[in-house]
């Protein structure tokens, strides 16, 4: 068997586009959870395999290089990066179609069923290739967290959830774009800032931990920090989580302050960092 398989291939639609005018994150997360099933699928393994890996702690690594804009055809190629006894590794590469060039990484660590037959972790052991992106820093999935202020509150709706019986990977990450655009608002980086200055906030890397489940009609709250500020540079820290305070996941949101018209990054300016400065809760 083919150890890289290609698991999704489309397009980017322009309703699928966010407010710096590029395909929005959360719609990438989509993509990859179709990638996944049909990774299962694909390799006849997904019923016995597929119905457990999300109901574990996951992890997933995502490192976005060059952009895709409305009308941008794409595929994604799958392969098995690790396997082991109790967790499976995938990695994703999200490729132009048109120029074949990887425009973006990802990386998914899923718990294994504790039921799955050692055969099946041995052939998928056997189909691990080398990963050939970047590699997962190792830091903590929570940090402070819970010192950010509340910068989204809403409820799970029914059509939020995917074929798990929770709440999607998308899902997961729309709430925490949301709450990204209170924290720059509330620095200074409105939508008002935005539109007369062409300026916006590109993520480039998203570092995602699921340690818990969301069903129909919990609250979800996401608090936020700030745990970097570089010359261009922004990271926020945030915590999701459930009815009564459960934690559900977190994530380390990278990205630069965006000349929307150059397509680069620009230096953040000295009256916004002061107030970036209110919000900064530095790594541990």
């Amino acid at each position: 068997m083919t150890k890289w398989l290609e698991t999704y291939r489309g397009a980017v639609n322009a309703w699928e586009c966010d407010v710096v005018e590029h395909f929005t994150i959360a719609y990438y997360f989509d993509r990859f959870a179709d990638a996944t099933r049909n990774f299962f699928d694909l390799t006849a393994e997904d019923d016995r395999l597929d119905a457990g890996v999300r109901n574990g702690p996951s992890r997933g690594h995502a490192t976005f290089q060059h952009e895709l804009r409305a009308g941008a055809g794409f595929h994604i190629m799958t392969a098995v990066t690790g396997m082991d006894a109790v967790a499976l590794q995938l990695g994703h590469r999200v490729v132009d179609s048109t120029t074949d060039k990887t425009v973006t990484w990802f990386t998914e660590k899923l718990a294994l069923p504790k039921a799955l037959p050692a055969a099946t972790v041995q052939r998928f052991a056997a189909l691990a290739v080398a990963w050939p992106g970047p590699v997962a820093p190792d830091r903590p999935a929570s940090g402070t967290a819970a010192r950010g202020p509340l910068t989204a509150r809403d409820r799970v709706k029914p059509w939020e959830i995917d074929e798990d019986g929770t709440l999607s990977l998308p899902a997961h990450v729309h709430r925490f774009s949301a709450a990204g655009m209170q924290a720059l608002a509330a620095v200074g980086m409105t939508a008002a800032y935005m539109h007369e200055h062409r300026r916006g906030y590109s993520t480039f890397e998203l570092d995602l931990t699921q340690v818990g489940r969301a069903n129909v009609g919990d609250i979800i709250d996401v608090t936020t920090w700030v745990s970097h500020l570089g010359n261009s540079s922004l990271r926020f820290a945030h915590r999701m989580t459930g009815p009564q305070g459960r934690e559900i996941a977190f994530l380390l949101q990278s990205g630069v302050h965006l000349d929307m018209d150059a397509r680069r990054s620009t230096a953040i300016p000295d009256e916004l960092r002061a107030s970036v400065s209110k919000l900064m809760v530095r790594d541990p």
